[in-house]
């Protein structure tokens, strides 16, 4: 019997972090990265994870930038990439 594929389906991947004490200017319920830089990193990143599918941010506003990114991509960034974005925004979980 052949072995089945995983899939993983990644959600909130353009998230900074929680809104906290500021004003949302979304309707996510989290402060999203709103830079297309930013959002390219992010949705790039994804991309290149084999097996792994992005959903995209509910905020209709956000939707053409992670569909731009999307259609843009070509090879996920490195982790140091990622990880320079995390620290500079300082972008934090929502989970815990």
């Amino acid at each position: 019997m052949p072995r089945a594929r995983r899939r993983l389906q990644t959600i909130k991947s353009i998230s900074r972090g929680p809104w906290g004490s500021k004003e949302p200017s979304t309707t996510t319920w989290y402060e999203p990265l709103v830079e297309q830089e930013h959002i390219d990193l992010a949705v790039h990143w994804v991309l290149g994870e084999p097996g792994v599918f992005l959903n995209s941010a509910s905020d209709l506003g956000l939707l053409p930038r992670v569909l731009d990114a999307a259609e843009r991509f070509e090879a996920r960034p490195g982790d140091d990439e990622l990880a320079r974005l995390a620290d500079d925004l300082r972008l934090s979980t929502l989970f815990s």
